[in-house]
């Protein structure tokens, strides 16, 4: 019978070495791969936030200037009634003998500049967009007066030559009883739009105070015009959502197309591009004139990229350059020229009929 015998203490401290070695090159792996993952989906998101946060801008923006048919044969004298109304009025449609107003569709605070009170915690210094514009879609009287949205502001167009022509349009509250005007045929009452007004601003917050204690996260907030709203969440004339967290720095730049310099056809397309800040004020006629807007978003990602240090320069338009930063948080600026069909469109140019 041979005589069996086990590992030698040299031989089994060395299987164990080995074994160690083999143990930490995995773990050195598995930690390396993890870390990779997590900066990937740090990106991926980053990413998705700037992304986000252009689109849903730009659907409003677009849309900005949509007043349906409230286009009297007159130019309206142009107002730029502050934002977050309080009264029906505030908000810039007047209709007397003839004589009419109309809310200019876009304008805005650089830097935040001059912005009212009812925007608070703001991210500073980030610029404020304010949209004005009608729903989309209509309602008819009875659905404006319904109790779920009775406290909505509509307007509404008079489409029968029977009516008085000095007021082409009546606005009010949906339960207030004065849309008595009539569509074309002049036997039905006409339909009511609901005025709508977005203002887009930053916040240093996702979820700020009453909800909970400041998380120190820049976030791009969207503020609705919403009088029926008497939630929480809101302080029943405007509700504020917040929309994409990350938004570290929110800029626009204004196209206007006001033939300038002089020559320049009155086409739709932008004459020259302005801020419209403290350097480059704009006027009531200037807003009037917008017909495109360009947006820069800085994102930056939720957490911190382990040896990274942001050395970068960041373009925003004619706002000029932020950073560097010296911090480690990754960011990317993303931005889109909008262009406003409601106010470009009536402008350009008609094809004139070709020669018989």
């Amino acid at each position: 019978m041979s005589r069996q015998s086990g590992f030698s203490l040299i031989e089994l401290m060395i299987a164990v070495t080995l074994g160690l070695i083999i143990l930490a090159a995995l773990t050195t792996f598995f930690v390396q791969t993890s870390g990779n993952r997590q900066e990937m989906e740090r990106n991926t998101r980053q990413i998705e936030n700037g992304r986000y946060a252009i689109d849903s801008m730009r659907e409003d923006v677009s849309l900005a200037g949509f007043f349906s048919d409230t286009a009297p044969l007159v130019t309206p004298a142009w107002t730029m009634n502050p934002p977050c109304p309080t009264t029906v009025a505030d908000y810039g449609f007047t209709a007397s003998a003839g004589v009419y107003t109309a809310p200019v569709p876009v304008f805005g605070y650089a830097d935040g500049v001059g912005t009212p009170g009812c925007l608070s915690s703001l991210s500073l210094p980030s610029d404020v967009l304010v949209i004005r514009r009608l729903n989309s879609e209509p309602n008819t009287v009875a659905q404006a007066s319904a109790s779920a949205v009775s406290n909505r502001w509509y307007l509404q167009n008079s489409q029968c030559t029977d009516d008085n022509p000095d007021f082409p349009f009546k606005v009010g509250a949906g339960s207030s009883g004065v849309f008595g005007l009539r569509e074309v045929k002049c036997t039905s009452i006409a339909r009511v739009w609901r005025m709508r007004e977005q203002v887009y601003y930053l916040r240093t917050c996702s979820v700020c105070p009453p909800d909970a204690p400041v998380d120190n996260i820049p976030t791009l907030w969207r503020a609705e015009l919403d009088p029926s709203d008497t939630s929480a969440d809101g302080d029943a004339i405007m509700r504020h959502s917040a929309l994409v967290e990350g938004i570290e720095a929110l800029r626009f730049d204004y196209g206007i197309d006001n033939g300038v310099p002089a020559g320049s056809a009155i086409d739709g397309l932008p004459d020259e591009w302005k801020r419209c800040d403290a350097v480059a004020p704009c006027a009531a006629a200037d807003w009037a004139n917008v017909t495109a807007v360009k947006v820069y978003v800085l994102s930056r990602n939720l957490e911190e990229s382990r040896d990274y240090t942001d050395t970068k320069v960041y373009s925003l338009g004619l706002s000029g350059t932020v950073g560097p930063f010296g911090d480690k948080y990754k960011r990317h600026v993303y931005s889109a020229m909008i262009s406003i069909p409601n106010r470009s469109g009536p402008r350009e140019p008609r094809l004139s009929a070709p020669p018989p």
